[in-house]
Formats: structure tokens, sequence, C-alpha cells
């Protein structure tokens, strides 16, 4: 399919590399279908596949403003990102370093924001992907969310930095066995609910906290914050000091992600069942078990990002309920 191209008024040269870091990846990526570039909230350039008729020129005169799904990508796209900065502020109290990888994964695709510089994103899409099953590991959104990542890397070489690894995808073959054999046992925060199944899902080795909240109140928390193992994670902030900012960040997690999925849904279609918020240190997740309900989890080693991902999806399986 041929590419679409749109870029703002104030692009110039000095978006030429990035422009074309951009169209590769979308030319090497079939399942990624749009990849635009924001500079603080602002669209600098878009690129995608949607294969939607561009309008004729003498035809804008009559045009809604904003009409097209382009145009409503861009403003998404604007907003994601102001979202994104909103987050990254909010988790600095955690000392878990910045927001660089945001994925919200519906039931008919998944956006992809990922941060190159703190002002400087670049949001990808995925639509219409096929397949039931668990959600993490789908193809096509792994395809995607790989191509973004990488294209987030490659445009922070541009400018000579170093990767932050978002998602995890560098590390996620050469993680290393944690020094500590024996684990300690997990905290309880919160011991009503799913505990028995939390208890069994949370581990030193990549799941760090599981929490499972219904109605905005945390039924069940568990986490292996002070296994020794996690010691070195611990340098400038307390494990209980954590545990209390990751008990207050899940209560409020279901409403975040009513607020995003509003703005979503309409562009990517269903409702949101997967969020992910990958920080500098490892990621919080999210994933929706019915109306009001979801599971939070969190690992704070950037290794295992995707290990604990796939270790909550199980978790999130096993517990949706079945049928009506």
């Amino acid at each position: 399919m041929e590419l679409h191209e749109e870029q703002a008024e104030h692009v110039g040269p000095e978006f030429d590399l990035a422009r074309l870091s951009c169209r590769a990846a979308i030319e090497q990526t079939p399942a990624l279908h749009y990849l635009a570039h924001y500079s603080s909230g602002v669209f600098d350039f878009g690129i995608d596949a949607l294969g939607d008729p561009v309008p004729a020129p003498d035809a804008l005169p009559d045009a809604l403003p904003g009409g097209t799904r382009r145009e409503e990508l861009k403003r998404l796209g604007r907003h994601l990102t102001f979202q994104v900065a909103a987050l990254d502020r909010s988790l600095q109290e955690v000392r878990t370093g910045r927001l660089i990888r945001t994925v919200l994964h519906t039931e008919e695709g998944a956006l992809f924001c990922d941060s190159v510089v703190p002002t400087e994103h670049v949001v990808g899409l995925v639509l219409d992907h096929a397949g039931a099953g668990p959600l993490f590991g789908h193809p096509a959104v792994d395809e995607a969310d790989r191509a973004v990542a990488g294209l987030a890397t490659r445009l922070r070489a541009q400018l000579s930095l170093g990767s932050l690894n978002p998602g995890g995808w560098e590390s996620a073959q050469d993680v290393t066995p944690l020094p500590v054999d024996v684990e300690a046992e997990p905290h309880v925060t919160a011991g009503e609910g799913p505990l028995t199944a939390c208890l069994a899902a949370v581990r030193a080795q990549d799941l760090h906290l599981v929490a499972h909240v219904v109605g905005g109140e945390v039924r069940a928390m568990v986490d292996c914050l002070g296994d020794p193992s996690l010691a070195p994670f611990f340098k400038q902030i307390t494990v209980d000091a954590r545990r209390r900012f990751y008990h207050g960040f899940v209560q409020e997690l279901g409403a975040l992600t009513t607020k995003l999925n509003r703005a979503v849904s309409p562009v990517v279609g269903g409702l949101m069942e997967r969020l992910v918020l990958d920080v500098e240190m490892g990621s919080i997740y999210y994933y929706r078990l019915s109306a009001g309900e979801y599971l939070a989890g969190v690992t704070i080693d950037q290794s295992r990002v995707r290990a604990a991902d796939d270790r909550m999806s199980a978790l999130a399986v096993e517990l949706t309920p079945i049928g009506p």
C-alpha cells in the first residue's frame, strides 16, 4: 500500500533524519498503520498506511475541520503526549525514572507513545488486529510495539544518546539469574479477593507487585519489594515509601484508564484491556477483568519488563470471568 505523508508548516530540514527513520520503520513493519512525531505536544509530521483517500483541494473549504481519521489521530496524539507528560511528572515520586513507553491496548487495536527525550515523542498505531487469546504476545501488537521502541532508540542515537531499552526488548534474551536463591515471603498490604492467585504470581524474579482492584477499592495487594535481591533498587527510596505510592497509584489507575479510553476508543475502537506505563526502571501494568475490576502489576527491573507483562497476562486470563 502506498504511504501517505503529512508534515506541519514549521517542519524544516532539521527533521529530515527523523522523518526518514519514521518512514523506514513503517515500511519495514506491516503491522504498523500509523506513525507520527511530536515536539512538546505539537504535531510535526505523520506517515501512514491507512489507505484513506486524501480530500481534493477544492473540497477542503466545504469539509468539516478535523473530520478525517488522520485529523482525529493528530488530535489523539497531541492528547496522548500531554497525558504522558503529566504521568511522567506523577511517577517521579517513586524514583523509577522517566516514563519512556506507553502502550494502550484495546479490543480492536493498540496505540504506542514512546519518548525520545522529554519533549519529543513518537506515536504509533496498529488497527484491526485479529485473533483471540492473551493480550500479551499478540503478534501484530508486539511487532508494532517493537518497531516504535526501536524507532525511539534510533532517534536518540541521532542525538548521540544511548538506548533507554523501552519495552525491555534489547535485554529480554539476556536476563541473568538473581543473586539470592531463597526469596523472602511476600508482603500483604490488602488480603481480600483472589489473594492466593496474587501471591502465586508475585516473585522477585520479575513481577514485584500485584493488586486486584474492584470499584476503586484495592481488595488484594501483595509484593516482594523487600526481597534482598531487590535491595540495589532502593538506594533513593525506602521499600515502605514505594509500597505506599503504588497502593495509591493502582487505586487511581482505573480512573486514569477510563479517561484514556474515552480519548482512544473513538479512533482505535473497543474498550481498553491493557495499559503499560514503562519507565526507565521497570513498568506498571493494568489488565481489565470486567467493568470496574482490574489487575495492576509492577516490576522495577527494566530487563524483566516483558517477563512481568507475560505473568500479568496469565494472571488476568486466570481471573477473567467466563460467560455472562
